[in-house]
């Protein structure tokens, strides 16, 4: 069942206030004319529902990767002054 606030529409600078200071009302209008964003234009304005800001933040999602193990043990910065103290 629906609950009312499921059926709440969010306007563009409400749901950038929402997503965060880096977000703008033009960055956010952008994204949703590329169809990058899903939403929904009511009238002359973008809407979008709580289901839709979910989406906005799954597809903002940077997945984390783990650098690569140096085989040498050392990071590259104790490798960088180990050569200076080496001489090398």
């Amino acid at each position: 069942m629906t609950t009312p606030t499921d059926l709440r529409l969010y306007t563009v600078p409400e749901v950038a206030e929402l997503l965060g200071p880096h977000v703008t009302d033009e960055w956010l209008t952008r994204q949703l004319r590329a169809r990058k964003i899903p939403g929904r234009k009511v009238g002359r304005y973008w809407m979008l529902t709580r289901a839709d800001i979910e989406a906005a933040i799954e597809s903002m999602a940077r997945p984390v990767i783990a650098p690569k193990p140096d085989p040498s043990g050392l990071s590259r910065g104790s490798r960088r002054a180990l050569n200076r103290r080496m001489g090398a």
